[in-house]
């Protein structure tokens, strides 16, 4: 190596350093995208601890139906002394007179029964409450042989309605819950032994609560014997139970109606 080959400090002065060498444009597009990763990293980081993140509300699932509540198990009398138990246990459904007249008979369960299984297949109960029965005959409006059912007629089961239609719907269904063993019982005696007395409640209510109800005055035809049969044909070719229904008068049946619905929601299935 010779002597020119070396730089030489003159003066004492350094020389200027070699001017920097630029990055490829390549490079400077990655060293920036590691900065701007690490800026919103650091800043996701920081609005973190600032604020936590809001959780997404989450769907709550449907409520499930109640169960079905039975009452508390109750040690019943025999089959042929329940007539004490029933009437304190339904004697507390209702106040009316109407209910506490039927109450003083005898062999409740055993009407009970007859009357569900009467009404399960289409027929009258009212030779299952002679007891309830008004004492004035139909009354009409008009002249000949077809007539209107008049509003006093109706009037005749005003008291009956009342009594049915005070009950709460859930007491009557625990009521029915309570006795039902007994009850069973007693229907299972009447020869169905092929069912039980749920089946046949049901029936019942399904038939009654099914019941056109008109929504005016309702005419009738006299027949032979001094018998009166609905002018429409509808109506004449119902069930007897549905036509007993229709004897308590359009705004009677409906309400009784809606109280039957009311029950057989809170017996259920």
């Amino acid at each position: 190596m010779s002597v020119d080959d070396l730089e030489l400090d003159r003066d004492g002065v350094s020389p200027p350093p070699p001017p920097p060498v630029e990055a490829p444009s390549h490079t400077k597009w990655i060293v920036a995208a590691i900065v701007a990763v690490a800026v919103i990293a650091g800043f996701t980081r920081w609005w973190t601890l600032r604020e936590p993140p809001v959780a997404e509300p989450v769907a709550e699932a449907p409520a499930a139906p109640a169960p079905v509540v039975e009452p508390p198990a109750v040690l019943l009398p025999p089959l042929d002394e329940m007539d004490p138990f029933l009437r304190t246990l339904l004697g507390a459904l209702s106040a009316r007179p109407e209910l506490a007249r039927w109450l003083a008979t005898d062999n409740l369960i055993r009407q009970m029964a007859a009357m569900i299984d009467r009404v399960s297949q289409g027929a009258s109960p009212a030779r299952d409450l002679k007891v309830l029965a008004p004492n004035e005959g139909v009354t009409t409006e008009g002249r000949g042989r077809t007539r209107t059912i008049s509003e006093a007629s109706y009037r005749r089961y005003d008291g009956i309605v009342a009594t049915v239609t005070s009950m709460d719907a859930a007491a009557v269904a625990t009521a029915y819950r309570t006795i039902r063993p007994r009850l069973n019982e007693a229907y299972t005696a009447m020869g169905r032994a092929d069912t039980d007395v749920d089946v046949a409640v049901r029936r019942a209510l399904d038939l009654l609560i099914a019941t056109p109800i008109p929504d005016g005055p309702v005419t009738i035809v006299e027949g032979k014997g001094a018998t009166w049969a609905y002018a429409d044909p509808a109506l004449e070719s119902l069930q007897p139970a549905q036509k007993q229904l229709l004897r308590l008068g359009p705004a009677n049946a409906a309400r009784v109606v809606t109280l039957l619905t009311a029950v057989r929601e809170q017996i259920g299935s």
